[in-house]
């Protein structure tokens, strides 16, 4: 079944993988740098800004590839887009909440350069 959640990036791995745990449950969280590029009208190849996405993983596959990577490394990952609540304090005092986007990562491999 194809999920309509999904999310296929291509990058460099940021620093190497974070081993959390909590709750007695173990995850590893890094950061996935990406850059696309285009032609412009001279025909001239231009990249475009790099965009930095938080990465999770969970399974014990995932968590088993992300150990052996280092920080450069190139990867492809897929997965599904998440959004989860944090709190903040703003200038006036006043508490508010918002979302910080994550992709949980399903699958991790090695990306050609």
């Amino acid at each position: 079944m194809s999920s309509e959640n999904e999310v296929n990036l291509i990058g460099n791995m940021g620093s190497e993988a974070r081993m959390i745990e909590k709750e007695d449950k173990l995850f590893a969280a890094f950061s996935l740098a990406t850059q696309g590029s285009y032609k412009d009208a001279n025909d001239v190849w231009q990249k475009k800004e790099v965009v930095w996405h938080n990465i999770l993983v969970f399974s014990k596959k995932g968590l088993s590839k992300v150990k052996s990577l280092k920080s450069g490394s190139r990867i492809k990952v897929q997965g599904e887009l998440s959004y989860r609540p944090f709190e903040i304090t703003g200038p006036d005092g006043q508490t508010l909440v918002k979302n910080e986007a994550s992709v949980v990562a399903n699958s991790i491999e090695q990306a050609p350069l």
